[in-house]
């Protein structure tokens, strides 16, 4: 008797949602329903990776176009939400999750239920990458809107841009308005 006779999940994977509108182009201004090759709101599923790759993940989802085959493609981690774990039941999802790409991990496609966890809340809760003036730029990310400041290392540090891909802050403080008389 298989796994998926007894019901039982082969593994764990992460599942996201395709965001109902995505931002592309230039500052993210372009807005489009979906992506290309997945409709607004499709499950997708996304494939451990070899290495530390923060802004794009290989997911494997129905395709707009091809009914009920699976498909694997990379895609830019923005362009999902809603983040969650699940158990892979089925053999042609296994084989999706585990087809040859650029970084992913090829250990059955499969995540530990607490690396799935981990990744899940991470990335519900840290959307935009921050960005900072000076040499010592912080590595960072945070949610989306961004907060109006930051501190780190006994430095506060605030907004002074954000789009649909990151968020700028500036140690310099934001110009004060003279009051109109």
């Amino acid at each position: 008797m298989t796994k998926e006779q007894d019901g039982e999940p082969f593994g764990y994977g992460v599942v996201a949602n395709v965001s109902r509108e995505t931002a592309h182009g230039v500052g993210g201004l372009e807005i489009r329903q979906g992506l290309k090759h997945f409709a607004p709101g499709t499950k997708v599923w996304i494939a451990p990776t070899r290495w530390g790759v923060f802004d794009e993940v290989v997911v494997a989802g129905r395709h707009r176009g091809h009914g009920r085959r699976y498909v694997t493609l990379a895609t830019k981690l923005r362009f999902l939400e809603n983040f969650r774990v699940s158990g892979v039941h089925s053999p042609a999802l296994l084989r999706a999750l585990s087809r040859p790409g650029p970084g992913v991990d090829r250990d059955g496609g499969l995540w530990t239920a607490e690396q799935a966890e981990a990744y899940a809340a991470f990335n519900n809760a840290h959307r935009l990458e921050v960005r900072t003036d000076g040499p010592d730029g912080i590595r960072a990310w945070v949610s989306d809107p961004p907060p109006m400041e930051l501190v780190h290392q006994d430095t506060t540090y605030h907004l002074a841009h954000f789009n649909a891909y990151y968020a700028r802050y500036s140690s310099q403080p934001p110009p004060v308005e003279a009051p109109t008389p």
